[in-house]
């Protein structure tokens, strides 16, 4: 093998090894201690990083209790796969935790988080790590809020979950944690876990998973015994560590209906899928600093799509003049936002899955191994 390579510039090498999925390349690295070498290098890990970030797969997960035919076990099943777009899956594999109920963060970088009553779990399927993250504050409502981004600034993965400290059912008490976690490291300072923002209150309880723009994390409200009036989304700054209030777009707003949140293009998104049949309307926040000033920037005609599918498409991501689509984790489409049409980006999806995620394949370590 080593006198095959010399023949080949290392150029051309590099550029043959980038395109190969990291499990492969985890393995390669045992061919010499060249490629070794080779494989491990910061450079050769970012332009690896870079073509499958440019490059997106496909993930696809199955939530099932592990044992069917017994109906008191406590243990549920993540069937993973993992597949580039259009084509079968490359590889799968399974994982067993402790949880009556799990639920999956929206996501579409390296890693891919879980949630569930005994707490956080982080997974990279690229290399088959999967890991249970330090014990958080316990939630007396039993209920799992929390929110996910990525600081590129930093390089770190920052985690916030909201809990509920209030004994009281008619009164909520609501904390808030941040977990920070970079590669082969997790948290921050020296507990190496969650840090408590203390002296810092949710001022609303709220709705859905937590969406990361601009440093600061935003959520829907939701209050069962106070409809909110103009104020629709609670906005966390990672920076001042402050809550605040977003208004939403005026004059249109039902806090009856189910609208929510995405990122889009770098900004704040309020999608609404249930005002207008068949009818998405996709409004952005493009200044976090004038926050309430929306634009009504895409409506998209779903006519194509039944009534019941209509209602659970979740847009992923914009990508050159395309805006992915999750259409009830059946199929994933792309929207052209220019000649307003649909393609279909995959035909192999098939089987009961739970969550449909986009994800870039990576080397992230979770130093589990």
């Amino acid at each position: 093998m080593a006198d095959s390579s010399a023949t080949l510039p290392d150029d051309l090498i590099i550029n043959i090894l980038t395109r190969l999925p990291a499990k492969a390349l985890c393995k390669f690295r045992c061919v010499s201690t060249l490629w070794l070498d080779l494989i491990s290098h910061p450079y050769f890990i970012r332009l690896h990083h870079t073509r499958f970030r440019s490059n997106p797969n496909l993930l696809l997960v199955r939530s099932s209790p592990h044992d069917s035919m017994d109906a008191s076990n406590e243990n549920i099943t993540l069937r993973v796969a993992c597949s580039q777009m259009n084509s079968y899956p490359y590889h799968e594999f399974a994982v067993t935790i402790k949880e009556s109920t799990v639920h999956m963060l929206p996501s579409r970088w390296d890693l891919v988080f879980f949630a569930g009553e005994n707490g956080f779990y982080v997974c990279n399927p690229s290399i088959q790590e999967f890991l249970k993250l330090p014990h958080c504050s316990t939630c007396t409502s039993g209920e799992v809020n929390a929110g996910l981004g990525f600081d590129c600034v930093t390089k770190e993965y920052v985690l916030v979950h909201l809990f509920d400290r209030s004994l009281d059912t008619y009164e909520y008490d609501i904390g808030i944690e941040l977990l920070r976690l970079s590669e082969c490291r997790i948290g921050g300072g020296d507990s190496g876990g969650w840090k408590v923002v203390e002296g810092k209150n949710c001022p609303y309880q709220i709705r859905g998973w937590g969406v990361f723009v601009g440093n600061s994390f935003y959520w829907m409200i939701w209050d069962e015994f106070e409809q909110p009036g103009e104020e629709a989304i609670v906005r966390f700054d990672l920076d001042t560590e402050e809550f605040g209030v977003v208004a939403a777009p005026k004059g249109c707003f039902d806090t009856e209906e189910v609208w929510f949140l995405v990122e889009l293009r770098g900004f704040l998104c309020l999608v609404d899928s249930t005002t207008r049949p068949l009818t998405i309307d996709i409004w952005m926040m493009k200044d976090c600093e004038k926050p309430g000033e929306w634009v009504r920037e895409y409506t998209i005609d779903l006519n194509g799509f039944s009534n019941e599918i209509s209602k659970s498409i979740v847009p992923l991501e914009y990508r050159d003049g395309e805006i992915l689509i999750d259409s009830n984790q059946q199929s994933l489409e792309a929207y052209n936002v220019e000649n307003k049409s649909f393609r279909r980006m995959s035909n192999r999806i098939e089987g009961n899955w739970t969550w449909l995620r986009l994800y870039t394949d990576s080397f992230f370590s979770l130093g589990s191994r």
